[in-house]
């Protein structure tokens, strides 16, 4: 959905657990290396924090990540590993149409896993992002075109990588965002000068007239 939108993510298979069993995992390995290479992420089609997240250097690591990942899920996305800087772009919507914040830039010494996101003092983050000013309009207008394309309602937060050459890859659009203290989307209604409480407050407000339960 994403791609037909118009918008770049990195080249991916989607495998089922059954597939990992019946085709063993060196045949399965030389598929996925001929047709995406070795250096790949392997994550849970659906989940969340890093959950089953591994990065994989070689070939040979990919059947371990793929059991690590199938701990969480059935289903297992493989993705070529795009470089560059990796960003958090939030989208709200009170009731004037999506809109993004401000860009937030992750830089995390190894791996954005479980740990690195809700260890406090563990990442680094900058918002605004330290982005040319014409890419940060640009990964806020695929923040909201994804936001629109999934149909989304309310809130989203869309991860993504920036590459040198300034492109935007989408690497997953979150429906329910960390809420936390280190987490990205409270940062960027902060540095977008909205109050979290009256943002949740507002939102709520909106949820419950859109399903009736106000006059």
């Amino acid at each position: 959905m994403l791609e037909q939108a118009g918008l770049k993510t990195p080249a991916s298979v989607t495998l089922p657990k059954q597939a990992f069993h019946d085709m063993g995992a060196a045949a399965l390995t030389a598929r996925v290396v001929e047709r995406l290479g070795p250096e790949l992420f392997v994550k849970p089609r659906a989940c969340g924090s890093a959950f089953g997240v591994s990065r994989v250097d070689y070939a040979e690591d990919l059947p371990q990540a793929l059991m690590a990942c199938f701990a969480y899920h059935d289903e297992a996305l493989i993705e070529r590993r795009v470089t560059g800087t990796e960003i958090a772009v939030a989208v709200a919507d009170l009731g004037d149409g999506p809109r993004a914040l401000p860009v937030v830039e992750i830089v995390a010494d190894g791996l954005y896993d479980y740990t690195a996101r809700y260890t406090p003092g563990v990442v680094e983050f900058h918002c605004p992002a330290r982005l040319p000013a014409e890419v940060g309009q640009e990964a806020a207008r695929v923040a909201v075109a994804a936001h629109q394309a999934l149909g989304l309602l309310d809130l989203s937060r869309t991860d993504a990588i920036v590459t040198e050459a300034g492109e935007v890859f989408v690497l997953e659009t979150n429906v329910a965002p960390g809420m936390t203290e280190t987490s990205t989307y409270p940062m960027a209604l902060a540095e977008a000068g909205l109050d979290f409480g009256g943002f949740c407050r507002d939102l709520a407000a909106q949820a419950a007239h859109r399903n009736g339960l106000f006059a």
